[in-house]
């Protein structure tokens, strides 16, 4: 069954910027994505993957002891899909797809996917507020989109999203490195007057989000003893043309549709690094 938006969906998320679409993943999905994050986590991976395990700063800088549960500790896993086939699937659901496909049109590229971990009493692992097309170096912006699959009820007190509807209207802002923070966690300039504007979501174990790459959104820390494991990935149609150097973090992948002459192109080779057999 398809599941693809209608169009009364459709035009909240042009209003808005973004759509939620509740029980995306089915239960089956949400396990063996969990499970299989933490084989990797616990070491069952090629020697070559573990550049792609990162810990959180609050642990690696010392601040916080190191747990015995080594995924007590993470925040990402950062481009799974290049060491390991199960994680790689998540580039290519066909529910995901479908939503995406109504928002962007039928030639769609993915790139960037990671499991991104808020640990568990970490209050302070937060990534303010920021727009995603401030790393993108493609145009036009608004033809591409981030996805956001929490595995786990997500909220505001566990890591949950916050997002400032319609700011995919404003330009992108100058980010700036907060200090303190996961690298890469930058934060937009000169947002003071849309902090009231924003809302917190709460979404359970596989929701969906789809956003304009351009919308405010941050996380918070995890004041709580749960977990709160996120599935993202972001895709822009293949008429999006590149604006800046290719970014080896983002490898482009065609997962439906046609690529065009003088716009983004899928990375060469899309191997797996690893071993990879599950």
């Amino acid at each position: 069954m398809s599941s693809a938006l209608s169009l009364a969906q459709r035009a909240f998320y042009k209003e808005s910027g973004y759509i939620v679409v509740p029980h995306l993943l089915q239960d089956a999905q949400i396990e063996r994505y969990l499970r299989r994050a933490r084989q990797i986590v616990l070491g069952d991976h090629a020697p070559s993957a573990a550049v792609h395990l990162v810990r959180d700063i609050n642990f690696t800088n010392g601040s916080l002891p190191m747990p015995e549960d080594p995924e007590l500790s993470m925040w990402k896993l950062l481009n799974p899909d290049r060491f390991d086939t199960v994680m790689a699937e998540c580039l290519e659901l066909p529910q995901v797809l479908d939503v995406a496909g109504s928002l962007l049109g039928p030639d769609l590229l993915a790139f960037l996917l990671m499991f991104i971990y808020k640990p568990p009493g970490v209050a302070q692992s937060e990534h303010p507020f920021h727009q995603d097309g401030a790393y993108f170096h493609f145009a036009p912006l608004e033809r591409g989109l981030g996805v956001w699959i929490p595995l786990d009820l997500a909220d505001e007190s566990n890591g949950g999203l916050s997002i400032i509807p319609g700011s995919h209207r404003l330009p992108i802002r100058k980010h700036s490195r907060i200090d303190g923070l996961n690298p890469g966690c930058f934060e937009a300039d000169r947002i003071e007057e849309l902090r009231t504007r924003a809302i917190s979501l709460q979404m359970s174990a596989g929701d969906a989000i789809f956003f304009d790459t351009r919308l405010l959104h941050r996380t918070g820390g995890n004041r709580t003893r749960r977990h709160r494991r996120v599935i993202t990935l972001h895709l822009a149609s293949a008429h999006c043309r590149p604006t800046g150097p290719a970014i080896e973090q983002f490898r482009f992948r065609l997962v439906r549709g046609s690529t065009y002459e003088g716009c983004l192109q899928p990375y060469e080779e899309n191997v797996i690094d690893g071993t990879g057999k599950h």
